[in-house]
């Protein structure tokens, strides 16, 4: 063999090892965007309705560019997507109904079959008789929908109980459920305060943590409310952008998303100290499911019986991670018009045709600002309040009382108890601090014909 020969095949040999090399030094980013991959797809496309290319191409543009080298296939029968960078790295998640997609991380817990909630309708009203300048609303409608980026999908008005307008963008309609991100912390929150109403917890208890019952443990202090209202004061960090960060590692990689936080340490005393945490979020199903599991009642099917077969929102899923806990901080599916109702219920002080499905002042309490979160915070929702030193409210066409569930790039249900009114946004806003943008463009367009007039609009 020539000197020239073997040099060739050396050089070769070194590149080789080099591209091996930096695949495995890449498993850190390449694994997680494979897991994250596989679930979004599962779920846009066996919840959602949705064809795996038009996923691709509308929603994973603006993630992760990591997920451009990513492969997803659909598997029919058991339901599945499987998602690898080439024979590496591959990641399942699973659909199961009822339940959407279950990323797979170590053995997959069964859970029970769910019976279908019937879909209760919602009164209409016409947006003219109900004092809304109807042909200024559906002009601005016009407006918002000539978006051509994926900003606005669902726009939905019900004011005083009934539904006075909706519109869809091409792909979507009335009948396509849609992630909620981080609403689902909002759901979280209601099915705490439904078992508060059946006696089950109450705000100033210690949840059920066997990891915190030593008194000794500083976390043996923590209350339901010190977790509601991201006062744990745990050292959880919300970060997205890094896939070694806590949200992803334990939304995608941990077996059970609530197990992961409940392990972190503690920073601050309780209720001293407000951080923005999905880790709280799941920390609370984790807890609540112990608590209801406890009491001997049905935790996966608690939501159903106490919240949505009552208000008939046949739509809405909730995912659970691998242990069969529902991932309370970033993973719902429901229509626009279910994730209204959702908003009603606070409207209506927890309240459903004679009913007291959340105790009653829950809402105001969900509404009022944690002691440390500048006014930006109450109990698993974000609240429209100016900040004591300058910062501006979310929504500023919208009434200071305002508050809102509010998912990533874009997702909110805002509820505004000054004009009886719930409004719902879906869509796929930018990614970063400006991801309310459009959604005020929308609103600035909106509100002029409201049945409000003068300062009192943005009051």
């Amino acid at each position: 063999m020539s000197r020239a020969t073997t040099f060739v095949i050396g050089t070769i040999a070194l590149i080789a090892i080099g591209v091996v090399v930096t695949v495995l030094l890449a498993r850190d980013t390449l694994e997680p965007a494979a897991g994250f991959l596989a679930r979004e797809v599962c779920n846009e496309h066996f919840v959602g309705g949705r064809e795996p290319e038009v996923i691709r191409a509308q929603d994973m543009v603006r993630y992760d560019p990591n997920l451009s080298l990513i492969s997803a296939e659909i598997e029919q029968e058991p339901a599945a997507v499987v998602a690898g960078f080439g024979p590496l790295y591959r990641m399942r998640a699973v659909h199961r109904p009822g339940y959407g997609c279950t990323l797979v991380r170590g053995s997959l817990a069964p859970v029970p079959e769910l019976e279908p909630v019937t879909a209760i309708p919602w009164v209409r009203a016409e947006a003219a008789q109900s004092g809304f300048d109807s042909k200024a609303l559906e002009a601005a409608l016009d407006q918002v929908f000539t978006d051509p980026l994926p900003n606005h999908r669902a726009l939905l008005i019900a004011h005083q109980g009934a539904l006075i307008t909706e519109r869809y963008a091409p792909g979507f309609n009335a009948g396509t459920p849609m992630l909620s991100f981080s609403m689902a912390k909002s759901i979280t929150a209601m099915m705490v305060g439904a078992a508060m109403v059946q006696g089950l917890i109450a705000l100033d208890d210690r949840p059920p943590i066997a990891a915190w019952a030593d008194p000794q443990d500083p976390r043996h202090e923590i209350s339901w409310r010190h977790l509601l209202q991201m006062q744990s004061g745990l050292e959880l960090q919300e970060q997205y952008t890094d896939l070694s960060a806590d949200v992803p590692q334990m939304n995608i990689m941990a077996h059970a998303a609530g197990a992961y936080a409940i392990n972190k340490p503690l920073l601050h005393p309780p209720g001293t100290h407000w951080q923005y945490s999905t880790g709280t979020s799941n920390i609370l199903q984790t807890a609540l499911r112990t608590a209801l599991e406890q009491a001997e009642v049905d935790y996966h099917r608690f939501a159903q019986q106490a919240l949505f077969a009552p208000l008939g929102t046949g739509s809405v899923v909730l995912v659970p991670d691998s242990s069969g806990t529902f991932i309370g901080g970033s993973y719902a599916y429901a229509t626009a018009a279910d994730w209204a109702r959702l908003g009603q219920l606070y409207l209506q002080d927890g309240r459903h045709e004679g009913q007291q499905m959340l105790p009653a002042g829950f809402a105001a309490f969900t509404a009022t600002a944690a002691s440390d979160s500048d006014g930006r915070y109450g109990a698993q929702v974000w609240l429209n309040q100016d900040g004591a030193t300058g910062r501006e409210r979310y929504f500023p066409t919208l009434p200071k009382s305002s508050y809102f569930f509010s998912g990533w790039q874009g997702q909110v249900v805002i509820i505004i108890p000054d004009w009886d009114m719930v409004i719902v946004h879906l869509g796929r806003t930018p990614e970063d601090h400006r991801e309310l943008d459009p959604i005020n463009a929308a609103l600035e367009r909106l509100v002029p014909s409201f049945p409000f007039s003068g300062p009192g609009n943005s009051a």
